[in-house]
C-alpha cells in the first residue's frame, strides 16, 4: 500500500485574519490588566513592598509600562513574537504582585487563559495583517531592487 501525503490545507487568508484577531483580543487584555495595575498602583506596590521585591517602585513601574508596550506591539503586530513572550512574562509578574502571591484559582485561570494566546503567537508569528509582515514585504522588495 502506497504511503499517503497528508496535508493540511490552510487558507492563508482566514489564517492571518485568526492571527490578527488573537493578537487583538489579547492585546486588549493586556491593556486592560495594565489599566488595573495603573488605577490601584498604590495597592500593587503595596504588594510589591510586601513581598519583598527589591525596588519595589522602579520595578513596578517597569512591569506595568513593558506590559503596556507589549500590548500595543502585539495589536500593531510589530517584533510580535518578542512581545507575545515578554507580554507573558510581565502579565505573570504582574498578576503575581496584583493577588500578592496569593496563587489561588484565579490566578491559575489567567495565567493559563492569557498564556494560550501568546504562546500561540509566539510560535505562529502575527500573520499577514501586521506591520512585521509589511516591512518584510518591504525589506524583500528593496533587495530585489538591487
Amino acid at each position: 500500500m502506497p504511503d499517503t501525503e497528508l496535508h493540511c490545507k490552510i487558507d492563508e487568508g482566514q489564517f492571518s485574519l485568526a492571527m490578527f484577531l488573537s493578537r487583538l483580543l489579547t492585546g486588549l487584555t493586556l491593556l486592560y490588566v495594565t489599566a488595573g495595575c495603573l488605577l490601584f498602583y498604590r495597592e500593587f506596590l503595596y504588594n510589591l513592598t510586601a513581598l519583598r521585591v527589591p525596588f519595589s517602585v522602579p520595578a513596578g513601574f517597569v512591569l506595568v509600562v513593558a506590559e503596556l508596550f507589549c500590548a500595543l506591539f502585539l495589536i500593531l503586530g510589530w517584533y510580535t513574537r518578542v512581545a507575545a513572550g515578554v507580554g507573558f512574562l510581565c502579565s505573570c509578574a504582574c498578576a503575581w504582585a496584583f493577588f500578592a502571591g496569593d496563587l489561588n484559582k484565579m490566578f491559575a485561570a489567567f495565567c493559563v487563559l492569557l498564556a494560550t494566546p501568546l504562546l500561540t503567537v509566539a510560535l505562529l508569528g502575527p500573520g499577514r495583517i501586521s506591520l512585521d509582515f509589511k516591512h518584510a514585504q518591504r525589506r524583500y522588495t528593496k533587495r530585489m531592487r538591487g
